[in-house]
Parts: structure tokens; C-alpha cells; sequence
């Protein structure tokens, strides 16, 4: 998830990042059983959210057993996933799994409204959250499959195309034959080409599909020739969208691997003591607040809180997707406060303050706003062989909160009207947003690949197909490079006056993907038999001598 904060102080409202996670301690000393058992249930649903699902069901038969819930404790020992003759996948009764689960660990209305994360004693506001759970939570059936019968009738049997550059509606690459092409030219000492590194020009991800005939993993979408941007990313020639990029691929296949963090998440923390500073400053100096001091009390503010620490987890600071998600939660924030201009029909904060909220409450209050997870749907076959990305993969979310005189904060599960009205419709213009700027563009393909990348090993299609991603899964194969990223950024300060006399000040200092949770959601999880035959339409019929990509027949 994406999160953003806004400090409010009645007619100033200061916007800024702050975001940690603290998960509640293991220890069961001394505790009583009641306490325990809560406790156990909640690191089941921070397992299920990495993805473990085993360890989550253990943990829940705990629970019940000490209890005395020998109902649930005797369900949970019955559904426990277990590993599957020949490799299959352990989840054969997984949505009985799934149901136990989200019955048992089910979190309060509240976390509900503000979170959606679990599996956390207290949360500050983060910028950007991407876990496997929110992966799992985005499988849902449909009625309508008229998209995906047209898809499987163009992936029908690949054509005669070899020019990677030509325009293609639908392309398909196969996880596994990339991930052996690639160890061969390293084996042969033979440098990645581009078209590697564009994973064959894909600008995007339509369909994940599973073909245990022939071993393929494949992701697929359009695609088409690229060229370098003006920011050093390729780009795709035929819409203007960074095409899918090698290192981001590699980097999430070991995100949510076993093993692996199951998250990533960045976050940018304005320092404690310069919250109280500002604080300070705003009630020694309220007074002094009118249309002709508001440029100077901004500028003031933006240095009291000075640099903002940047923290990047579950993913290397130094990596690709570090670098973007960060940089888009920052335009994000800017947005907000007016400093950067959004598409037509996007507003920012202060263009929607009413006269009321203009006014300010008399207190320093915080608003949070943070990108999501935001797919409709990830559509999924009756066969469990096929996928289908449905809807924007980003949304905006945003809550208030209430900031302690020691700089602290604390989530009220409740948005004031401009602040739900932001986050509304900055998911409403996301796409143009990204058409707009390439940082959210990125963005959304990274979300996609994690997407993918969440799905293949919480949903242990690497196991169906007979697939270990062991060269692409150990650093001392395969390096990804390294790209600076800031670990403190400065922070930016816009006011406001209104006609009232009103002066809004704003102040602006990260990003979560939650994916794996996306997915546990059984409500997003829908079967279309029609999709059943999707795998053997996709799949390059014996036809393609080891290519690791090819397109689908026209």
C-alpha cells in the first residue's frame, strides 16, 4: 500500500509521511490463555499474509486448543494443506482454508477501515504496501468471460512472428524458459540483451497461465517496440508505458518466494523531535498566521521538519522497485498539496476543503492517504490454470488521525470528507495519472509483476508445473543492479488562502504492496469454467524450439 500523512492544526493542515509497523511479540511466558491465543491467532494472519498457510492453520489449532474450541481446533487438524502426490499443489481445499482463516483472524472493524493488513499491534501511516495476502484477496469468478473467450481464441496457437520489436496483442513469455535462456547466456558469457531486460517488450500483464504439459509458467499482454525515455526507462513505442523490466521480475521472484519477505513497502518518516518542533512553533506562533505571513510560516514549517527519513522493507533498498515506489509516493503527496499538477479531474487537497474544514479544528490532527492494492479482480479459470488482471492495479485510501503533543499519532478509522474525496479521486484518475507520468506507469507493472510473482508461490503454481526458480532465486547467479535511492527526503510545504481568510498550510514529506492478502480474499476469488480451455490455447504447441516468448495467432 501506498500512504501519505496530513498534520492538521486547525486553519493549518501539515501533510506528512510517517509510517512503521510493529508486530506484536511471540513470547508466551507468563500470559495468560486468552492473551496467548489472540496472539497466536494474530501471527496466523501475518503467516497467511506471507503466503505460509500451513503455519497460519497451525497456529490457529493452538489457539482453539487452548481455548477449548475443540470444534475449530479439530477443522483446522482436518484442512491443514498438506504436500500432494506428485507435486501437486497443497491447496486442493483451499478455500475451506482460506475460510478458516479470515473466520479466525478476522480483525476489527476498524483495522478494517483504516488497514486491511493485519497482523499488527500498531501502525503508523505508510506510503506504499504490497503483500501476498492482498494477491490471494483479488481471485474472483465473473459472468461475463466474453474477454477472456476472445483472448484464448487470439493464444489459440502462437504465429510465425521472430521480431521481438513488432507489435504483438498479445504476447506471451514463459517464466521458466526465460529463467533458462538467461542462465545460458551467463554460462556462455554472452551479455543480457534488451530484449531480456523488457521482458520482450510486454507494456503490461493481461493473463497469468499455468500449462503443466509443457512446464510453462507464461505471462501475457501487449507489446511492441521500445526506446529509452528521457529518465533512462524503455519505453514502449505503441502507448507511451515503461515496458516490464527484467530486475523487477527477479527481485519479486525472490519477494515472495519461500523464504522471501512475502511484502515490500517503503515509507517516508518525518523524526519525532521535529514533529514536537513544529507543533511547538504552531502554537507559539497561530497568531501570527494571516494571507500575508502564510508564505513564511510554510517555509518555516518545511525546515523545522527538514529531512524525512526513507525506509524501504521486504525489498532491497537499493533496488529498482525501491527507487520507484518511493519516487511515486512523494508525486503522490506533491499532488496533494497542490505542488504537482494531476490529469483533468484530479484535485488536490486544499481544492477541497470545505468552509468548515478550511476553518480547522482547534487541534493538530493527521490525514493519511495511501495507495492500495486496487484491482477489481484477478479472474480466475474453474481449472486453476489461468488468470486474468481485471481493473486498475493501484487505489488511493485515506484516514484521520489525532497527533499526541510527543509527535505521536494514532488512526480514528474515519476520513473527513476532503480526505476521503482525495483518495477517491485519485483512484478514479489513476490511469490517466499513469498515461501522464511514468513513475506511476512503472508503478502499475511493478504491482502486476508482484501480482504474478505472489500467485505463482502462494498459490504453488511453480510446484504444478514442476518449476524452482533457483537461478533467478539466489543473488550469487544472478545480480540485479543496483540503483541509488534516497534514505531522507526533504520536505515541501504548500499553502493556501481562501476568501474567508481561511490559511491552509500543508507540508509533505511511502509505499506498501500488499499483495499476497489480495489474494487470500475469497470474495475476489471467482472461477470461470470457460477459462479451462485457455492453457492448451496459450501454450506454443510444440512449435517454437525453446523460445522463451512468442505471440498468439492472430
Amino acid at each position: 500500500m501506498l500512504r501519505t500523512s496530513s498534520w492538521l492544526l486547525s486553519i493549518v493542515s501539515l501533510v506528512a509521511a510517517s509510517s512503521s509497523v510493529s508486530i506484536a511479540g511471540e513470547n508466551a511466558t507468563a500470559v495468560p490463555v486468552e492473551v496467548r491465543a489472540a496472539q497466536l491467532k494474530m501471527q496466523a494472519r501475518v503467516a497467511a499474509e506471507q503466503g505460509d498457510f500451513g503455519t497460519a492453520i497451525k497456529d490457529i489449532m493452538e489457539a482453539s486448543e487452548l481455548t477449548g474450541d475443540r470444534v475449530t481446533a479439530d477443522r483446522a487438524r482436518q484442512i491443514q494443506p498438506t504436500p500432494q502426490i506428485g507435486g501437486g499443489s497443497p491447496f486442493a481445499n483451499f478455500g475451506e482454508i482460506l475460510q478458516l482463516i479470515q473466520e479466525q483472524t478476522s480483525p476489527p472493524a476498524k483495522w478494517l477501515a483504516t488497514d486491511g493488513e493485519g497482523g499488527t499491534v500498531s501502525i503508523s501511516s505508510q506510503g506504499v504496501f504490497v503483500a501476498a495476502p492482498a494477491v490471494l484477496k483479488a481471485l474472483k469468478n465473473i459472468s461475463d468471460d466474453s474477454n477472456l473467450i476472445k483472448a484464448a481464441e487470439l493464444a489459440k496457437s502462437a504465429n510465425h512472428n521472430t521480431n521481438v520489436r513488432q507489435s504483438s496483442t498479445l504476447r506471451m513469455v514463459s517464466l521458466p524458459r526465460l529463467e533458462k535462456h538467461v542462465q545460458q547466456l551467463a554460462e556462455a558469457g554472452k551479455p543480457m540483451t534488451d530484449d531480456i531486460r523488457t521482458l520482450a517488450g510486454l507494456s503490461n500483464i493481461e493473463f497469468l497461465m499455468v500449462y503443466p504439459e509443457t512446464g510453462d509458467i507464461v505471462i501475457a499482454g501487449p507489446a511492441g517496440n521500445w526506446s529509452r525515455g528521457a529518465e533512462g526507462r524503455m519505453v514502449s513505442e505503441n502507448n507511451g508505458r515503461p515496458t516490464l523490466n527484467f530486475d523487477d521480475l527477479v527481485t519479486l521472484t525472490r519477494t515472495f518466494s519461500r523464504g522471501g519477505s512475502g511484502f515490500f513497502m517503503c515509507t517516508i518518516d518525518p523524526k519525532q523531535d521535529q514533529i514536537v518542533a513544529v507543533q511547538e512553533y504552531v502554537n507559539k506562533n497561530r497568531n501570527t498566521l494571516n494571507a500575508k505571513t502564510a508564505a513564511s510560516f510554510a517555509t518555516e514549517l518545511e525546515q523545522r521538519l527538514g529531512l524525512q527519513n526513507v525506509f524501504v522493507q521486504g525489498v532491497p533498498q537499493d533496488s529498482r522497485i525501491a527507487s520507484v515506489i518511493v519516487d511515486a509516493d512523494y508525486r503522490m503527496k506533491e499532488i496533494g498539496i497542490g505542488k504537482r499538477k494531476g490529469p483533468e479531474g484530479m484535485k488536490s487537497y486544499f481544492d477541497l476543503l470545505s468552509r468548515s474544514e478550511q476553518r480547522g479544528s482547534g487541534s493538530m490532527d493527521a490525514l493519511r492517504w495511501w495507495m492500495a492494492v486496487g484491482y477489481d479482480a484477478v479472474n480466475l479459470s474453474s481449472n486453476g490454470k489461468v488468470f486474468e488482471f481485471a481493473g486498475n492495479a493501484v487505489q488511493c485510501l485515506a484516514e484521520d488521525q489525532t497527533v499526541g503533543n510527543d509527535g505521536t499519532h494514532n488512526g480514528t478509522g474515519k476520513a473527513t470528507k476532503a480526505n476521503a474525496k482525495f483518495a477517491e479521486l485519485f483512484t478514479k484518475h489513476v490511469s490517466e495519472l499513469a498515461a501522464q507520468d511514468v513513475v506511476f506507469a512503472d508503478m502499475e507493472n511493478i504491482f502486476d509483476l508482484a501480482m504474478v510473482s505472489a500467485l505463482v508461490h502462494s498459490q504453488g503454481l511453480a510446484d504444478q508445473v514442476g518449476w524452482t526458480p533457483a537461478y533467478f532465486g539466489n543473488k550469487s547467479n544472478l545480480d540485479t543492479k543496483s540503483v541509488e535511492v534516497p534514505t531522507e527526503l526533504m520536505t515541501a510545504a504548500h499553502h493556501r488562502v481562501y476568501s474567508g481568510g481561511s490559511v491552509v498550510i500543508q507540508v509533505a514529506g511511502g509505499v506498501r504492496g500488499d499483495m499476497v492478502k489480495f489474494v487470500n480474499d475469497k470474495n475476489n476469488l471467482t472461477t470461470d469454467p470457460t477459462l479451462d480451455a485457455e492453457t492448451s490455447k496459450g501454450t506454443p504447441m510444440g512449435q517454437q524450439n525453446g523460445r522463451w516468448w512468442w505471440d498468439a495467432a492472430k
